[in-house]
């Protein structure tokens, strides 16, 4: 996996992070920048991989928050992860698939408000794909792409809340 393929956009005052559980099996499968998912009702959260398809859509998939710190299972041991859980109105920075694709102004703001998902490569990297989609999880947002080359603004859909 990659540390920090996903960062704050929008300042995050006054939030905390969650300590959550991460099951045995890997040996420090989520890194700081990564969304990590969970199941609803489950203690523990996931990091997607490059097996999985592209993520998250809207009430299959549930994300948990932004992992701040690297995950501490073991191949036999659970562990646990710092989570920024998610919170309304924040604003992610994540690196897109196609750079050909976002790396004008106006190829940018055709994408803006578009429903996309995260594609993860066999490196472990999570980049934003440009396909619009209903059910899809990432809204595109404006951003001045002279001032954040090579990245992308997204927020994410309420329906990906477990506790929505």
């Amino acid at each position: 996996m990659a540390t920090g393929d996903i960062l704050l956009y929008t300042p995050v005052d006054r939030v905390g992070t969650v300590k959550m559980k991460v099951t045995s099996g890997t040996t420090a499968s989520i890194h700081a920048g990564e969304l990590v998912l969970t199941s609803l009702g489950s203690p523990y959260v996931t990091v997607w991989t490059a097996g999985n398809s592209a993520k998250p859509v809207v009430a299959t998939d549930y994300v948990a928050g932004l992992a701040m710190s690297a995950s501490t299972e073991t191949a036999s041991a659970a562990g646990y992860v710092e989570v920024l859980p998610l919170i309304p109105g924040v604003i992610y920075l994540g690196n897109p698939d196609t750079a050909a694709t976002w790396d004008t102004q106006a190829e940018y703001d055709l994408l803006v408000g578009d429903r996309v998902l995260l594609a993860c490569s066999a490196g472990g990297v999570q980049t934003v794909l440009a396909t619009d989609g209903a059910g899809q999880g990432l809204i595109v947002e404006p951003l001045d792409v002279s001032k954040y080359p090579g990245k992308v603004a997204f927020s994410l859909r309420y329906g990906l809340s477990p506790l929505a």
